[in-house]
């Protein structure tokens, strides 16, 4: 399948040197580690699990993440205990705002609290760091959810901004990203109003790549007198490796393009906006489109009603009724499964990172510690341990010993190869610490 993120890798591969021995000079090597993950969907639900006293509770393969064992998703899934969140201020907008970024939120007391720089203020996340690693994509990053929440109460309007509750996304530390709630604009921001690439773009594309491959190996062709057997014969397999790759791309431009995935129907709303939009995610990733994305099954403090099954919203469920939570964390764990079920079938989750987790555990208590959280790949060298837990502490519901999720996105940056080895700030920056999750 042609896509224009391959046409475009091909042109950069296919002029590019192989190495010849005899042009580098003696005792110089060249090593680069190997990159294992270059794509990543942060997800996230508000209002926590049935963890009573943040115990691991009803956060388990028999309750809120049956939909995962149902699929068969066990073993691409690492199940987080004993790390927490952000909570310096309320959990549920600290928590939020914070999950990708493991940094506190700034507050403020003054009576113009939008001239306060500390109103809005948290920091960089994981998703945004993902998106640097391709400065040139077409689209930078894509935010997906379903509501947002206009104003709580004044007490917390006042001291920090309501972006708190309706963001996890943060380009710095003072621009929260806006999520879009509708599967239309999504549509319109990836694909515009055609073809991502068409067959006539491919093949033109290929055309000109061919054309410039010529060009290169002509040159390369005029200095063979000056080359040895060996450096020959690696000129020449170089160039055959090429034509081969070109016959590929030509052929797949004859029949197919940057599908654009269609609108979904015949459930309620929620889920239908939800799976539309995950589909536009995949296609984006898969295409190259963009490398990083994020989704809020639902805000930070949670008052929306995800289905019509469970005759209560998601906040009130968290406080009152964990029947009702489980049945609606169900749901949202069901959509994240069909995600990484997408991903499995556009054979992109071996480079792809897709986490999920809320802002707290108990919602009765707004406890931070020991947060529902899960992390899902498909490994291509046993790089991360998947398939079981992985244990900040054993004494889960300690808060005070609890992990900080900065060293959990600190090293999942060191599969993607970027260089961040701080995260975070205050008691809850990044200690240097494994986290568990690398293999």
């Amino acid at each position: 399948m042609i896509t224009r993120r391959k046409a475009l890798q091909a042109l950069g591969v296919c002029i590019a040197l192989p190495t010849i021995e005899g042009l580098v000079p003696d005792r110089i090597a060249y090593a680069q580690a190997a990159i294992k993950k270059k794509k990543f969907i942060g997800c996230f639900f508000g209002s926590g699990a049935p963890m009573p006293g943040a115990a691991n509770g009803d956060w388990s393969y028999g309750a809120a993440l049956k939909p995962l064992a149902d699929r068969g998703l066990q073993p691409n899934v690492a199940v987080m205990r004993g790390f927490r969140s952000v909570a310096n201020f309320d959990v549920h907008w600290s928590g939020t705002a914070a999950f990708l970024s493991g940094s506190p939120v700034g507050t403020t007391g003054a009576a113009n609290p939008a001239s306060d720089p500390n109103y809005q203020k948290c920091a960089k996340t994981v998703d945004q760091y993902v998106a640097d690693l391709d400065p040139n994509a077409r689209v930078r990053s894509l935010h997906a959810g379903f509501s947002n929440v206009p104003n709580w109460d004044e007490g917390h309007d006042r001291a920090a901004s309501i972006n708190y509750v309706n963001s996890i996304a943060w380009r710095d530390e003072t621009s929260p990203i806006s999520n879009i709630n509708d599967p239309n604009q999504m549509f319109t921001r990836v694909f515009g109003s055609g073809d991502s690439v068409s067959n006539a773009q491919a093949a033109y594309l290929l055309k000109r790549k061919k054309s410039i491959l010529d060009g290169v190996l002509d040159q390369y062709n005029s200095h063979k007198a000056t080359l040895s057997s060996a450096d020959k014969d690696r000129l020449e397999a170089y160039a055959t490796s090429i034509r081969e790759v070109e016959g590929e791309l030509a052929s797949a431009a004859t029949a197919t393009t940057c599908a654009r995935p269609a609108a979904i129907g015949g459930d309620e709303a929620y889920i239908n906006n939800f799976r539309t939009m995950q589909k536009i995610i995949v296609s984006a990733l898969g295409c190259g489109i963009t490398r990083a994305a994020t989704i809020m099954y639902n805000d930070g403090i949670g008052p929306n009603r995800p289905t019509a099954a469970v005759a209560a919203q998601q906040h009130d469920s968290a406080h009152n009724n964990w029947a009702n939570l489980i049945r609606i964390n169900q749901i949202q764990v069901m959509l994240w499964a069909e995600l990484l079920l997408e991903l499995k079938a556009q054979k992109i989750l071996t480079d792809t990172v897709v986490v999920l987790g809320s802002n707290m555990s108990d919602g009765r208590t707004h406890n931070s510690a020991n947060v529902p959280f899960l992390v899902a790949s498909e490994n291509v060298t046993n790089e991360m341990k998947l398939g079981g837990e992985v244990m900040g502490t054993a004494n889960v519901g300690a808060l005070n010993e609890n992990r900080n999720m900065s060293d959990l996105y600190v090293d999942l940056f060191k599969l993607y190869g970027i260089n961040q080895t701080a995260l975070g700030g205050g008691t809850y920056a990044s200690t240097g610490k494994a986290s568990g999750i690398l293999g």
